[in-house]
């Protein structure tokens, strides 16, 4: 009972909490000398400064604070932001020729209260009347709020301008940006910048897919099996991402969300059954992998890439899921192996108790994405 107890706790913990996610930030300089820039963020996690220092909101201490905004109509957020705007602008930083602008805000556009279980999408919209033509741009997030990823352009009608996007680590600064020759971001950079991203979307943040991995190792130590299961979650998440990319498959949240939740559950609970069956497991595994693909998707899109980059960012953003895929794996496998060489019995020290954990938290996580 008390094992029960705790496990329960555990999962009130951490089913509560929405992932907190870097802004993004775009400049426009139009030729009318103004300048524009639009920040998507979650103003929530702003106004109560969870940064992405945190890995879930309910990590922060004024995690009740942003669980109470999150609950508030459109119209009341915009309303408690007016209060909160002065000390935002002070913690951001834009310069244009080494000179530092005031922003003035053009509009706010904030979703509905939907889904609570994600992170709620509001983009800021702020201009500045510029004295002369900008030869120089500086940019820097303030560290309270953590990560950022920056790109910028100089906007003419019908024309895809936009430079690479520039991730920011930690609220650090964009360095000065030459406006009239441009640093031109190769394959290569792009390449390896998506790859961090990708890494960074499983591991530290991406809970549902951690849990999901671990049910999945936790199956077996036969490494043709763990093989097996892999590159079937792989390539199934592979074809849903990308198809989901181009616009040909996409499904809303509401659906994808408790899905996954459900799917978590389902292979830690495949990990108690006395015979199980690699075949169905890898039908299984696959199907789900399609699923995880399209919640990837949601947070990709955020990131719009030029045509010629595209699959270069894919691929790089997939590279990094796989490469913290392989951690979770190597990492759980070692666990095993050692309790076993330990001559310790690991199905009854470590697979039932988590694979009875994750399934506890997966059903959890559906049914609360159910009704909410």
């Amino acid at each position: 009972m008390k094992l029960l107890f705790l496990l329960l706790l555990f999962v009130n913990i951490t089913v509560q909490a929405d992932v907190v996610k870097p802004a993004l930030v775009e400049v426009s300089i139009f030729k009318n000398k103004t300048l524009e820039v639009k920040i998507d963020l979650s103003l929530e996690a702003a106004m109560t400064g969870i940064g992405t220092q945190y890995k879930n909101t309910t990590d922060s201490p004024n995690a009740a604070q942003y669980d109470e905004l999150r609950a508030f109509k459109p119209e009341h957020l915009q309303q408690r932001f007016k209060a909160f705007e002065a000390e935002f602008l002070n913690s951001l930083q834009l310069s244009v020729n080494s000179q530092r602008q005031a922003l003035f805000l053009k509009e706010v556009d904030v979703d509905i209260v939907g889904y609570k279980k994600r992170p709620r999408k509001t983009v800021l919209t702020y201009q500045t009347p510029l004295d002369e033509w900008p030869k120089t741009l500086t940019w820097q997030y303030g560290k309270i709020h953590g990560d950022s990823a920056l790109r910028w352009q100089i906007y003419k009608k019908d024309e895809y301008n936009w430079s690479q996007w520039q991730w920011l680590r930690d609220g650090s600064s964009s360095g000065m940006i030459d406006v009239n020759h441009p640093e031109s971001q190769s394959a290569t950079q792009r390449f390896v910048q998506f790859i961090d991203i990708g890494f960074d979307h499983v591991i530290p943040l991406g809970w549902d897919h951690i849990l999901f991995i671990i049910g999945m190792a936790l199956s077996s130590l036969l490494w043709r099996r763990l093989l097996l299961l892999v590159s079937a979650f792989t390539l199934a998440h592979t074809l849903t991402l990308g198809l989901a990319m181009v616009g040909v498959l996409e499904i809303s949240a509401r659906i994808v969300e408790p899905l996954i939740a459900f799917s978590i559950a389902y292979v830690a609970i495949e990990n108690l059954l006395t015979h199980q069956s690699i075949k169905r497991k890898t039908i299984i595994v696959f199907i789900f992998g399609l699923i995880h693909g399209l919640g990837f998707a949601s947070m990709l899109k955020g990131f719009e890439m030029m045509p010629d980059s595209f699959l270069t960012t894919l691929i790089g953003f997939n590279i990094g899921v796989e490469l913290a895929q392989v951690i979770i794996v190597l990492g759980v496998v070692s666990v095993l192996l050692l309790l076993r060489k330990l001559k310790l019995n690991y199905q009854q020290l470590a697979v039932v108790p988590v694979s009875v954990l994750i399934a506890l938290i997966g059903v959890w996580w559906g049914v609360e994405r159910l009704i909410t």
